[in-house]
């Protein structure tokens, strides 16, 4: 299996003066992101209070590089500062899911620790996340793969009453990224990993959008420079051995740090973020399995770019209706509820993303000014943008290239038809946060024939279904 090059100088990245973190609000003193930055792990722990049991987190997967066994450096060093104690969580069971009966048992078997050292993927790192929230102790991360933005975010993703949601938890202290040990990792977690990062190329859009218009905070075009600028290296790879390692890095990377800076995911997670979010939903719904999470986001932002596309071509024929738009629309948490039946015969995940789109709506309601204004000045918001999105046919082809997924199809399991229209159509009834497909959905726009539009579009665009 070919493996990405790590390509650039070797040595600490300053991402934390780069991105500006307050030290006031992170607890996020160190970030070693370089070839062998393993070897700090040792100076790391000898800054941290050792009287006590260090948590070291894992999920059982062996990680090796050569004839190096990385799990059992790992326990080596932080024996050499603690008492340690190894968490597997759903050790009997393999796949770890953020459910509340497997973070109420984590915390349990981690209870009274003095430290938390978590390493793995995105799943494990948001568990360590919890619980150095709940017990109050430091959290060391060592990332292994290249597969979310997730590793440098004071966030976590959890499952709920079988909806995921994202909650705020807390920074690690430090995040060593060892580029030896990212390189061994499977293909099929950077190809994911890229898949996030391409985000960046349509999640800023809605971010934009939600700001304009009121709906959210302060636009922070100065955050996304930082980010999008590493994500330049990510273009036009031919394949995924020639994939430059180091900037798909330093993409997820600043991405995380980004939101966490900013406060909000929206800097790098729109609707591609939701369409992934309703795959992981329907999936676990069903009891089935879904693809890892950057997979269906690199699917979904050839989705997102498309219906961008469309949009735009909308709004340059066809203006908002001020009047229409704001005028609530009719029998709205019905049709959210009725939504989530095929999936939830209960209502429960209905009922949750009912409330989250009456706060949406209730927003709403309070924008009239900023939404006249931005209708008078579209040409200007056009533009701006037009700049912040990359072409659907450019993504699709970039995912191709690397040997990533570009369709529903694709994906593994495939996600069939009904299920992509049963997505699509409930977009804008899940969460709070304002996206296109709302600005869309309160314009009378939201329809079967443009979501057809959108897909017809993604698949000439090399995506789609």
């Amino acid at each position: 299996m070919s493996r990405p090059r790590t390509v650039g100088v070797a040595g600490t990245h300053h991402y934390l003066a780069h991105i500006g973190i307050d030290h006031d609000t992170s607890t996020l003193r160190t970030l070693v992101s370089a070839p062998g930055a393993l070897t700090e792990l040792n100076s790391v722990l000898a800054d941290l209070d050792t009287s006590g049991t260090a948590v070291i987190l894992h999920d059982g997967t062996p990680i090796s590089v050569g004839s190096r066994d990385v799990l059992a450096e790992i326990d080596s060093t932080v024996a050499g500062h603690f008492t340690t104690a190894v968490l597997v969580p759903n050790e009997q069971h393999g796949t770890v899911i953020l459910d509340e009966a497997t973070v109420d048992s984590s915390a349990a078997a981690s209870s009274g620790c003095a430290a938390i050292v978590a390493v793995g993927g995105g799943t494990i790192v948001d568990l360590g996340k919890v619980l150095s929230q709940r017990h109050h102790v430091p959290l060391v991360v060592i990332q292994t793969c290249a597969s979310v933005n997730g590793f440098s975010d004071p966030l976590s993703v959890l499952v709920r009453n079988g909806a995921k949601s994202t909650v705020p938890t807390a920074w690690p202290v430090a995040l060593i990224i060892d580029h030896d040990v990212i390189a061994q990792a499977p293909a099929a977690l950077t190809r994911a990993g890229f898949g996030d990062a391409a985000a960046i190329w349509c999640a800023p859009a809605d971010w934009y959008l939600a700001c304009t218009l009121g709906m959210d905070g302060e636009f922070e075009s100065g955050v996304l420079d930082v980010i999008g600028a590493a994500a330049q290296g990510l273009r036009d790879a031919t394949s995924l051995s020639e994939l430059d390692l180091e900037a798909l890095l330093d993409t997820l990377t600043y991405g995380g740090l980004g939101i966490g800076v900013t406060g909000t995911t929206a800097v790098v997670s729109g609707c591609e973020h939701l369409i992934s979010h309703l795959i992981d939903m329907a999936a676990v719904a069903r009891g089935a399995e879904h693809d890892l999470h950057g997979a269906q986001v690199g699917v979904a932002s050839v989705i997102s770019a498309a219906l961008w596309e469309s949009a735009i071509e909308s709004f340059d024929d066809v203006s908002i209706d001020v009047d229409v738009a704001t005028t609530p629309i009719p029998d709205l948490e019905n049709s959210v509820t009725r939504a989530w039946e095929s999936i939830d015969p209960s209502g429960k995940i209905g009922a949750g993303c009912a409330r989250n789109v009456a706060q949406k709506m209730a927003r709403w309601s309070g924008v009239r000014a900023e939404l006249s204004e931005f209708v008078a000045t579209w040409p200007e918001h056009r533009r701006v943008l037009s700049a912040l999105l990359r072409p659907a046919s450019e993504i699709a082809a970039d995912l191709a290239a690397i040997g990533a997924p570009t369709k529903f199809s694709q994906l593994t399991p495939p996600v069939d038809r009904e299920t992509v229209r049963w997505i699509m159509r409930t977009l804008p009834l899940m969460r709070d946060r304002f996206t296109l497909c709302d600005a869309l959905l309160v314009s009378g726009r939201w329809t079967d024939e443009f979501i057809d539009r959108v897909l017809d579009r993604a698949a000439e665009s090399g995506g789609g279904l």
